[in-house]
């Protein structure tokens, strides 16, 4: 195995072994920079406000959650959470915002429709991960509790058994040289 831009990582959420397997699973371009951490409630409180000034201009994100029950899960983070506040041509700010990827919305030949857009979306009460008949990840304001459903746009199951779960850490890496 060669060395790879994560083997100084400190992570409060992942195991290193975790994270080798995780790099494994990201985007090959990404897996060439270097994360640096932006974000951590255990450095930098639980606050929604401060998340988004520490995250919003990196470009892309991998969110890492550990819960109170010890639950690990995240989601990678393809658009700056800066977009959360672009408005469309009427003047609204969108609901949802990210880059679309072909092999999601496409299950067989079914054709997810709308739910192939819902990937992230954000404001000053919440952030969501995915959607479509619930949310893959939802966290709150004070990014302390959560909620994890199955969601069309990934076609996932619940992340965690329980459903809802309470935040012990989160983290939020960027990439240096993108």
């Amino acid at each position: 195995m060669g060395v790879y831009p994560i083997h100084n990582l400190k992570s409060q959420v992942c195991k290193n072994e975790d994270l080798f397997t995780l790099w494994s699973w990201l985007p090959v371009r990404i897996t060439m920079y270097q994360p640096v951490l932006l974000y951590t409630t255990e450095e930098h409180g639980c606050s929604l406000t401060t998340f988004y000034v520490r995250v919003e201009q990196h470009e892309p994100t991998l969110l890492m959650i550990k819960t109170c029950n010890n639950e690990v899960f995240g989601a990678y983070c393809s658009s700056r959470w800066f977009e959360r506040n672009v408005k469309d041509d009427k003047g609204q700010r969108q609901a949802y915002f990210g880059a679309k990827y072909p092999w999601v919305g496409i299950e067989g030949d079914k054709d997810l429709g709308h739910s192939s857009e819902l990937f992230m979306a954000a404001d000053s009460k919440m952030i969501t991960i995915g959607g479509g008949e619930g949310q893959a990840i939802w966290m709150d304001e004070n990014i302390r509790f959560g909620k994890t459903d199955s969601c069309k746009t990934f076609n996932n199951p619940p992340l965690c058994p329980s459903g809802d779960f309470e935040i012990r850490v989160l983290e939020v890496y960027g990439f240096v040289g993108i």
